[in-house]
């Protein structure tokens, strides 16, 4: 192998593919970036067996081959070189040579055949989708996904193909984000039921900030149907789909209400945050009364005091008390893009809808708080 690439290409490649390195491995081949060449590309690819990503960039190829360098320091060596050509050049040693105008330094490499396939995608079992839908709507919903590893199939987002539709569900057991998306083309991937499968949350966030400016992405799966992978013009990212039975979200819906507010957004989340100075020494739990045209908040802690603020608010319905994790609702308000936000409430220990009114296709739920008497 011996090729020429611009050190800002290689730095950028290498800080992206980096993320997806095996952390904690027994196999000093995940601890390793991939380097390999086809048809005048530079491919840079890195695996932790859950995820799997393939980055190409330009280069100037003069000899094909392949070889795998070890992540972290390279790609911090990389980062301090200046920019312009660097040349890449492998002897049958496994040692590759990197020459810059600065430096010239010789890596320790391992054989290229002992480093996993990142998968591809079934061309027959896939399907295309706006990029800016999907960079739009992970955002909605995946705060909502549980960063621990407990119950598995919560870390992941759902999707749930019908018609011409896709509905996102993400819940972590105490809210739920839900989000339907209009397709041009209904999508079957070879089945006739109703298509679903569940995508880690961490997965649709990096596909999200690696997708850019590009007008669309694919997305498919692997023959077997057990990973997800997603393909964009320089980028390949493939990610193991979670097995297990997603909750049964649509049971966890309020079907009607008995209160319902309209109250500013941006007053709110002032409110919100002078009130979680005293919250967040009990359990960030902040009790809401609602009453005619008011929401009263306050949070309570022995340690540091009280504190008791007030909203301006148009309440329809009886009064109500409530609490709700002040975290949550912020988490909701920072997504929502109306001035206004509406919620609806039927009494103090049922789910709280909240809705965004620019997008009427977006639905958030939280659990409240059992107050104590």
């Amino acid at each position: 192998m011996k090729l020429s690439v611009l050190q800002e290409n290689l730095n950028q490649a290498l800080s992206t593919v980096s993320r997806f390195v095996s952390q904690k491995t027994q196999l000093p081949v995940l601890a390793n970036i991939l380097f390999s060449t086809e048809k005048g590309r530079l491919h840079l690819s890195a695996t932790n067996l859950e995820v799997g990503i393939s980055l190409s960039v330009g280069a100037k190829i003069e000899k094909e081959g392949s070889i795998t360098l070890p992540a972290k320091e390279l790609t911090e060596y990389v980062s301090y070189l200046s920019p312009g050509k660097t040349d890449i050049s492998l002897d049958k040693k496994q040692k590759v040579k990197i020459t810059s105008p600065q430096a010239e330094t010789v890596f320790a490499g391992l054989d290229a055949k002992d480093f996993p396939q990142i998968p591809k995608m079934d061309k027959g079992k896939s399907f295309s989708l706006p990029t800016k839908l999907l960079s739009t709507t992970v955002p909605q919903i995946a705060y909502a996904v549980a960063t621990d590893d407990t119950r598995p199939v919560l870390t992941g987002i759902y999707w749930h193909f019908f018609d011409t539709k896709l509905r996102m569900v993400a819940t972590d057991g105490y809210r739920l984000s839900l989000k339907d998306l209009t397709l041009k083309t209904p999508v079957s991937l070879g089945k006739k039921d109703q298509l679903t499968f569940l995508i880690p949350g961490k997965t649709l966030q990096e596909i999200t900030k690696l997708a850019g400016s590009e007008e669309e992405i694919k997305i498919g799966l692997t023959k077997d149907e057990n990973q997800v992978v997603f393909q964009l013009s320089d980028v390949v990212l493939a990610s193991r789909l979670i097995d297990g039975n997603f909750p049964d979200y649509e049971r966890i819906l309020p079907s009607g209400h008995k209160t319902s507010i309209l109250v500013d957004k941006e007053e709110l989340i002032q409110n919100l945050r002078l009130t979680s100075v005293f919250a967040r020494e009990s359990a960030n739990v902040v009790k809401v009364k609602i009453r005619k045209d008011s929401l009263e908040l306050t949070a309570n802690s022995p340690q540091v005091g009280q504190n008791i603020t007030r909203v301006s608010a148009k309440v329809e319905g009886p009064s109500l008390d409530i609490a709700f994790n002040y975290r949550f609702l912020l988490d909701f308000l920072n997504v929502c893009r109306s001035d206004v936000l509406e919620i609806k409430l039927s009494d103090s220990l049922a789910p709280g809808v909240f809705a965004d009114s620019k997008d009427p296709s977006f639905v958030h739920i939280i659990m409240p708080v059992r107050l104590q008497d």
